[in-house]
């Protein structure tokens, strides 16, 4: 219900804009047009942040040696009931071992550090499938855990088909596959399953990748099809063609599970990062263009956002090469302001990533607002692209669209404080101007009322999947000297990229270093790409048959 205030807000937009804005029955009407608005206003609804086609949920931060966990439990065959605690098994591995209290203790030490994480606070590991299928995290206290990253649908998702309109199979159940293969378990292994099992509620069961599949495709079909598909269809096909690489390369079995964790990984924050510089570009250009003001440089949209094209695209995308590393040496090394890993940081996390929840709510609400004044199914994509084109070429929308923002600004406002909010404070929410249009007002708003929770969709994200303080385990993209973040590729990191741009082929270093900017990355300075060079040597991955630069190979050894 629509307090005195927002009325007089809604009026004074409409004396200043005069486009008639009201809030009939809870409903806000623009020139008598209706606009629909997502149920609530405030919190962390995937129809407020319109995430379809983007990723499978809001996700907030977690373990991200969970990630591959739900994928294999989510994929059960039968319904079994509550699962196993996994505190319960840390805490009495030993004494459920038998073997003696000193051979036990040694036993146990060595499968908890293959069987469990190397966290303070333990997580079991997905190394073999019966684990998952049997038994759940908990915290410290023995509660279990709330999962707030990604649910299993996460593994479907970015197994998308464009050119078959679903999910591809093979790749899950290979990769399930090989998590219930039992062949490589060492007799220790067995002995620790059989331990862990003798009460467990689905003993026998196995992941089935149909029934993972079945219980997300659906959806996935429904809501990419509301959107005309997912965003970047070319970096989710990189995914794929990358797990078929990972599934396919040689490793022992706790390696392979932390390939696959790494995989996982580096592409949820690469696409976090894809999400972040095109959509907030794309917003930059369209408050641009409703101010009639020039689009900052890098607006607009990306080559390969709108689903289309091969995974070479991705080479010219926006993010390429945006992601300036540095080589990790295993030693302290100072770093600088000026130092291009440090001001990549800062520009592409710091700064878009943290603003990417604010960025999506608020194309979400203008989108909402174009649809009510005629946008068709463009609006209902949420292009922000062909939103700018409309705004720059109808004067009449740019009005009428701003004032719709300025009210939406208005009642976001107003729902955050809870129908408190002062005349004062909505009217000066809701003020425009030459270079404040309605749009900008909206997005100034939402970013103000979200700013506590902004990086717990995003920045905290990917703070989980590769900030090397955090990830406990082989691969890490980011690490931090003090409170100074900057990126920087692990030896874990860089061979697994390795194996995943040069497949089984010798490839020229440039050729390399131009398939590094398909995951965004570069190295900071021709000085680092030498340094990257030397390092690719010491671990045997580069070969140079004379000292010109054309002259060296990368190869997965």
């Amino acid at each position: 219900m629509a307090t005195s205030n927002v009325t007089s807000a809604l009026a004074a937009i409409t004396a200043a804009t005069g486009v008639h804005v009201t809030l009939d029955e809870g409903a806000l009407r623009v020139d008598g047009r209706p606009v629909s608005l997502p149920g609530k206003l405030t919190g962390e609804r995937a129809d407020l942040f319109g995430i379809e086609g983007l990723l499978p949920t809001v996700p907030r931060a977690d373990d991200r040696d969970k990630l591959l966990w739900h994928v294999i439990a989510e994929a059960s065959s039968e319904d079994a009931g509550e699962p196993l605690k996994d505190r319960v098994l840390e805490a009495d591995l030993a004494e459920r071992l038998g073997l003696g209290a000193e051979a036990s203790r040694a036993a146990a030490a060595a499968l908890l550090d293959r069987f469990f994480n190397r966290k303070p606070l333990r997580a079991l590991l997905p190394v073999h499938a019966s684990l998952p299928l049997n038994y759940g995290h908990t915290s410290r206290s023995g509660r279990w855990s709330r999962y707030r990253m990604f649910n299993g649908g996460i593994l479907p998702f970015l197994l998308w088909d464009a050119s078959e309109g679903k999910v591809a199979a093979e790749p899950v159940e290979e990769l399930l596959s090989i998590a219930a293969d039992s062949n490589e378990l060492t007799s220790l292994d067995r002995r620790f399953l059989d331990v862990a099992l003798r009460d467990a509620p689905a003993r026998d069961a196995v992941p089935d990748a149909a029934k993972l599949i079945d219980r997300y495709e659906d959806q996935f079909k429904d809501d990419l099809g509301r959107v005309g598909g997912a965003f970047c269809q070319p970096s989710l096909d990189l995914f794929r063609r990358d797990l078929q690489t990972v599934l396919g390369t040689d490793l022992p079995r706790p390696d392979m599970i932390q390939w696959l964790t790494l995989l996982l990984s580096l592409h949820l924050t690469v696409r976090l990062y894809r999400i972040a510089v095109v959509k907030g570009g794309e917003l930059d250009a369209a408050v641009a263009a409703a101010g009639q003001l020039d689009a900052p440089v890098g607006t607009g949209g990306c080559p390969c956002s709108s689903g289309g094209g091969r995974t070479e695209c991705l080479q010219a995308c926006a993010l390429a090469g945006l992601l300036r590393f540095r080589t990790g040496s295993g030693r302290y090394r100072p770093v600088s302001t000026r130092d291009g890993c440090r001001s990549a940081y800062v520009e592409v996390d710091q700064r878009r990533l943290l603003d990417m929840p604010a960025t999506l709510v608020t194309a979400t609400l203008a989108s909402r607002a174009w649809e009510a004044l005629g946008g068709g199914d463009a609006a209902q994509r949420r292009d922000l692209t062909a939103l700018v084109t409309a705004l720059n070429t109808d004067s009449a929308l740019r009005r009428t669209h701003g004032a719709a923002c300025a009210a939406i600004a208005v009642l976001h406002h107003d729902a955050w404080h809870k129908g408190t909010a002062t005349l004062g404070e909505l009217e000066n929410v809701a003020r425009t101007g030459p270079n404040r249009p309605g749009l900008h007002a909206l997005r100034d708003d939402v970013r103000k009322m979200r700013r506590r929770d902004l990086r717990h969709q995003s920045r905290d994200i990917v703070n989980q999947l590769v900030l090397d303080a955090n990830v406990a385990g082989a691969g890490a993209l980011i690490t931090r000297n003090g409170t100074h973040g900057f990126y920087e590729i692990d030896e874990q990191l860089l061979v697994m990229l390795v194996r995943l741009i040069c497949q089984d082929r010798q490839l020229p270093y440039e050729a390399f270093l131009k398939g590094l900017r398909a995951y965004g990355l570069a190295p900071q300075d021709d000085q680092e790409r030498e340094s990257l060079a030397d390092a690719l040597e010491r671990l045997g991955l580069l070969a140079r048959y004379s000292d010109a630069g054309e002259a060296s190979f990368v190869h997965y050894a």
